[in-house]
């Protein structure tokens, strides 16, 4: 096992005077091979480390996600992150972190590849997947990231990012089981070029490390602006999370949380016209009525099951709505997943 910290110089180009003192200097805890690095984080704070400090790793073999969902990606393949931090936000303004998690995945991203979001048109489905759009008509999102928040105590948040490095399908047994995977490095790759050759265990560690530091100061970064204007709309988190958010405008189909596909009696159609102040997709049914969600599975238009984003995906899933409960009580799990 091996420790890093954050370098000061390592920050957002956006509004990098509001990192706060937590943006610097962060321990990161570089581990060769962890079960999870949700719990590894969760024993470290109970132990009684000074918070905030990051846990990743390049090979994790006992994610868990939402409802105890499996999480799986070969070794080397994806970079696992847990942040452990703790918040001063009051409990019913903390159903935003799992939103501006997502916000700061994106932030990372573009800073660690300048023009990305505009080149691939990364967004976020709510709450908080970080998705590559289709390519062409008809075709599917895929996902490069996902997300799970839980909470610890009274004050006390793990947030943990899964992020596909490169493609996990060559060392899986088939393609089925990441069905919709993106990615950064090698063939395909989102930051590849052209005919690039297989990506080598080294600039795969290099990216990985680089991409932890950055998601490191870029969440400490969005949760101090939260934290310091203490209303989304005041932050300007509202308004970031909407422009990013690429499930707005499309329809949707919502699945009532550990149901079965097949169980689509009690499932939600509509289309997502907005995210309300508590940071829940708002559904506008065929027949004109609104309906604020906080949890549930959300599946875009074209997608027909849910094992189209089911957690065989590389990177986790990021599928359940933000509750205040979510991320100030112990042992409960808020938006997303990916351990």
């Amino acid at each position: 096992m091996s420790d890093a910290s954050v370098p000061a110089a390592v920050t957002p180009r956006s509004d990098p005077s509001r990192i706060g003192p937590r943006g610097a200097g962060t321990p990161i805890h570089r581990l060769p091979r962890a079960s999870s690095t949700q719990d590894e984080a969760a024993r470290r704070a109970a132990g009684g480390e000074t918070l905030p400090f990051a846990v990743t790793t390049l090979d994790q073999h006992g994610g868990r996600g939402r409802l105890g969902r499996v999480w799986t990606a070969p070794a080397g393949t994806g970079l696992a992150l847990t942040l452990a931090v703790r918040t001063v936000l009051p409990p019913p303004r903390r159903t935003w972190i799992p939103l501006l998690a997502g916000v700061a995945v994106l932030d990372a991203l573009e800073e660690l590849s300048p023009g990305l979001r505009q080149a691939t048109g990364l967004g976020l489905k709510w709450p908080n997947d970080v998705l590559v759009p289709p390519a062409r008509p008809g075709g599917r999102d895929r996902k490069l990231s996902g997300i799970l928040v839980e909470g610890r105590g009274r004050d006390t948040v793990l947030i943990g990012i899964g992020t596909n490095l490169q493609d996990p399908a060559p060392a899986a047994e088939d393609r089925a089981a990441v069905p919709a995977a993106a990615w950064l490095l090698g063939p395909g790759g989102l930051l590849a070029p052209a005919g690039c050759g297989p990506v080598e265990p080294a600039q795969a560690s290099a990216c990985g490390a680089r991409l932890a530091q950055l998601l490191v100061t870029a969440l400490l970064r969005r949760l101090g602006q939260l934290e310091a204007a203490v209303d989304p709309m005041s932050a300007g988190l509202h308004e970031t999370y909407r422009m990013s958010c690429v499930t707005l405008g499309r329809d949707v189909r919502i699945q009532p949380l550990g149901a079965a596909p097949a169980e689509g009696g009690a499932d939600l159609h509509g289309t997502a016209i907005g995210i309300d102040p508590d940071g829940r997709l708002v559904v506008r049914s065929p027949g004109g009525a609104e309906t604020a969600v906080d949890a549930g599975d959300v599946l875009h238009a074209g997608i027909g099951t849910r094992h189209d984003t089911d957690d065989r995906t590389a990177a986790g899933k990021a599928i359940t709505g933000p509750t205040a409960a979510d991320v100030s009580t112990a042992g409960q799990t808020s938006a997303g997943e990916h351990r």
